[in-house]
């Protein structure tokens, strides 16, 4: 496998050329590269299969995928006609008439929790206090503003903040730039008949294409999506169903114009609805939108009447999409490793897909790939319960978004009875008595990001899940009231100061889309 080894090209086959698709080709063939294993990638994806950019928010992660990458930020939201992202406005969820936002930058990385336990004390001050955790992030301030991740000192453009922010994308243009940034990728335009097994280990050997050719592999990823061509149409899978916690089963996609005398939004809009919740993702020419919701409790042509009763025109929807929410029991089958929506799907709240797509590969990549081209595949397991806990924490954390005080109608009313899951109630009722610390939350990724106190906070605070007794009972026991107030007095201090001089959002979209 080493550059200078007599070993034949190991081979690894690509199965769809969506996002997840070229993540996986340009992250597995730039780690082969670096680690000189000799390695060519194939890409399988068909031009008879359209892609709808309906809009697709990232996390903080994809900043790092860029910047790691060499990719410049604004030639990426030029080609992807893409904006930025500072977290998520949550409309109308904890009752009618109220909003909270949920900033993604974390302020205890410019000011570090106390004691072992991890205790975050100026999120706790607030909490005590009655203000909003929000007031301890730079990102509530840009996101509130509408301002651009620069500003403009001495003739330059220089970054106003220390933190990783995200991106809006028109998700049909990912995939095209990222074709265009990779070099030595074989393309096949095409569509799948069959894969071919070995007999005795089950393996694939390779994929019989619609013209008879046939595309040899020794690792593929399953990146087909819904379909599920390879992981579970050939291979064969169990499904873990989600929807006990999560009923969404239904997305209604469309578009809006931007209202050209506002700022374009720095954040994701998720607007509950009856019967579910609506998106609005800016990019830089429209807002893609869509319905999100339960067909028990309303059917497309209802789900259509009431978005455009809600915003008091008439849309047109670019499709009705059904869908399952929850994981394959097992990521990695054989020599097969299922990415992005092949490996499973939760409600895009949160922007939970990408996120996950891009973390199993950078696990995969470091930790199991190379044994895995050399037919060792005794890490499968432990993969696969890694990745399967990813989902797993990530249905959680999207299920108590639905701990709502909304009575209003008989969807708010089957979720507040029946939906709450058992791990759910159980760290609910364990932050009743203390609030979230990092102690709670245990590493599994290997240092990659996940969900923790930085994501949840927000929204318990924003739901009103958060006890102010047990925040003021640990404060005086700490006896760090003082100092939280002087901390975010500092903190405000420097906010100001970076954020001066800022670009607005539209301005610095138009500076480097010229």
């Amino acid at each position: 496998m080493n550059k200078n080894s007599s070993s034949s090209e190991k081979k690894i086959v690509v199965l769809g050329g969506g996002t997840a698709g070229w993540l996986s080709a340009f992250l597995l063939q730039d780690y082969c590269r670096k680690q000189e294993l000799s390695v060519g990638v194939t890409v399988i994806e068909s031009s008879k299969i359209p892609m709808i950019g309906v809009g697709e928010g990232t996390t903080a992660i994809f900043k790092t995928f860029l910047d790691s990458f060499g990719l410049e930020e604004a030639e990426f939201l030029r080609e992807t006609r893409g904006t930025i992202k500072y977290g998520i406005r949550h409309k109308d969820w904890r009752k009618l008439g109220h909003y909270y936002d949920g900033p993604i930058d974390d302020p205890h990385f410019l000011i570090p929790p106390v004691g072992e336990d991890g205790f975050e004390y100026l999120n706790s001050y607030c909490v005590a206090a009655g203000h909003s955790v929000s007031e301890t992030h730079l990102f509530q301030i840009l996101l509130s503003k509408g301002l651009a991740p620069v500003k403009a000192q001495k003739n330059q453009l220089i970054s106003n903040h220390p933190f990783l922010h995200a991106y809006h994308i028109d998700n049909a243009l990912v995939g095209q730039y990222l074709l265009k940034k990779s070099k030595g990728i074989r393309i096949v335009d095409g569509v799948v008949e069959e894969a071919i097994r070995d007999s005795e280990t089950g393996h694939i050997l390779s994929l019989k294409m619609d013209d008879g050719d046939l595309i040899e592999g020794d690792f593929f990823i399953d990146c087909s999506g819904f379909r599920r061509i390879l992981i579970e149409k050939t291979l064969g899978n169990k499904w873990v169903d989600y929807s006990a916690e999560l009923p969404v089963n239904r997305a209604m996609p469309f578009f809006l114009n931007h209202d050209t005398a506002k700022e374009i939004p720095t954040y994701t809009l998720a607007w509950a609805q009856k019967c579910g919740w609506m998106w609005q993702i800016p990019t830089q020419n429209r807002l893609g939108c869509g319905y999100v919701y339960c067909d028990e409790y309303c059917n497309p042509e209802q789900a259509q009447e009431e978005i455009e009763s809600v915003l008091g025109h008439s849309i047109e929807p670019r499709q009705d999409l059904r869908f399952q929410v929850g994981r394959l029991k097992d990521s990695w089958r054989h020599n097969c490793v299922a990415v992005g929506l092949s490996a499973g799907f939760l409600e895009p709240l949160e922007a939970t897909s990408i996120h996950s797509t891009l973390v199993q590969l950078i696990l995969f990549a470091k930790e199991y790939l190379s044994a895995g081209l050399n037919g060792d595949y005794s890490g499968r397991e432990d993969f696969n319960q890694r990745i399967a806990h990813q989902f797993d924490d990530f249905r959680t954390f999207l299920n108590i978004h639905y701990v709502s005080e909304r009575r209003d109608t008989p969807f708010w009313e089957f979720v507040h009875q029946e939906c709450l899951g058992e791990e759910s109630i159980d760290r609910l009722q364990q932050w009743e008595k203390s609030l979230p610390k990092r102690e709670h939350f245990h590493g599994f990724l290997s240092g990659l990001p996940h969900v923790e106190t930085q994501l949840y906070f927000p929204v318990l605070d924003g739901l009103g899940l958060l006890s102010q007794v047990a925040a003021r009972q640990e404060m005086s026991k700490r006896n760090l009231k003082r100092q939280a107030q002087e901390e975010l007095k500092q903190l405000h201090s420097k906010y100001k100061e970076m954020t001066k001089g800022s670009l607005g959002h539209r301005e610095y979209l138009l500076m480097v889309s010229a």
